[in-house]
């Protein structure tokens, strides 16, 4: 069985619409993200700070991609890029006013106005910076040279590829119908016991989706199940997908709930007599923990996990 694959089409307001929208937000956030720099005494926020910056931007290109129905994975990733570096632009660009004193702002903006933006402007601000830099990691030392060009490398690596990685996030694995030209929500999700591995998730990828019937269903609370998640178009039969992940419900180093989900099969494409097999197959199977969970799972050789574990 086949999955679902963009087709690629980038529609030219959408791109247009996409662009505009993630200039505006990597130009508004690169200037806040100066500012906040350099207001903020305390440098070792800036990996925060510097993800925070790329993903408003990555979240705003993501979403005005997914409005403008981009359905091209690598043109909304460049399009990331591409307005994160407009963003990192302008926080050069806004440098001069963020590193002066705030009552010396007023003055500065009629002396300089919007020329510190001009390009040989920021190069005389990073020069300047190369020089003598203008924070340090201990008191009376500055970070300055090459050592300071590659914490700006690593600054514009950290931005750009949140921005990249949150804004593809948005499209990747969401089917769009191009016969209704609209994107394709998921319905609720199907939980069943198991980690994954177990030979029925191989027959439902290879189109044996009865074999669902006979699987115990899950509620989400045990240490493993697994997720099965309907998408499918509401305005035609032809948008119909089913994407299988495995979930662990874990706890990080603080103690508090996590939940690892990796998929198994990403939008594997189904016809409409399929979806209903699904559907009912859910209904069909028994709950975890009742008499035939336990009898199908001493006749299959499953290990059932108590949810109250």
């Amino acid at each position: 069985m086949r999955t679902y694959q963009h087709s690629g089409i980038v529609p030219l307001q959408g791109a247009l619409m996409t662009t505009a929208a993630g200039c505006l937000a990597g130009l508004f956030l690169g200037v806040i993200y100066s500012f906040s720099f350099y207001y903020i005494p305390y440098v070792y926020l800036n990996f925060v700070l510097a993800c925070a910056f790329g993903g408003g931007v990555g979240w705003t290109v993501g979403f005005t991609a997914r409005e403008g129905k981009i359905r091209n994975v690598a043109v909304v990733g460049v399009l990331a890029v591409l307005t994160g570096l407009a963003g990192i632009y302008a926080e050069w660009g806004s440098t001069v006013y963020a590193m002066s004193p705030a009552a010396d702002l007023p003055q500065l903006w009629q002396q300089a106005g919007l020329s510190t933006f001009l390009p040989h402007y920021v190069a005389a601000a990073m020069i300047g910076l190369f020089e003598k830099g203008s924070w340090g990691l201990s008191a009376g030392t500055t970070v300055h040279g090459w050592p300071l060009v590659a914490l700006w490398v690593i600054e514009a690596g950290v931005i750009l590829c949140v921005a990249t990685r949150v804004a593809v996030n948005q499209i990747a694995t969401r089917p769009f119908c191009e016969n209704c030209q609209e994107w394709i929500a998921g319905r609720t999700p199907h939980f069943y016991v198991g980690e994954g591995h177990e030979p029925v998730w191989s027959e439902v990828q290879h189109g044996t989706f009865e074999s669902l019937a006979m699987t115990p269903r899950a509620n989400g609370n045990e240490p493993t199940y697994v997720k099965l998640s309907l998408s499918v178009c509401d305005g035609c039969d032809e948008g119909n997908y089913l994407t299988i992940a495995s979930c662990k419900n874990t706890t990080d180093a603080k103690g508090n709930p996590r939940l690892e989900e990796k998929n198994i099969i990403t939008n594997l494409i189904l016809q409409p007599a399929q979806v209903e097999i699904v559907q009912a197959a859910n209904w069909i199977a028994p709950e975890v923990g009742s008499p035939s969970a336990e009898s199908l799972a001493k006749a299959q050789n499953w290990t059932l996990q108590e949810a109250a574990k």
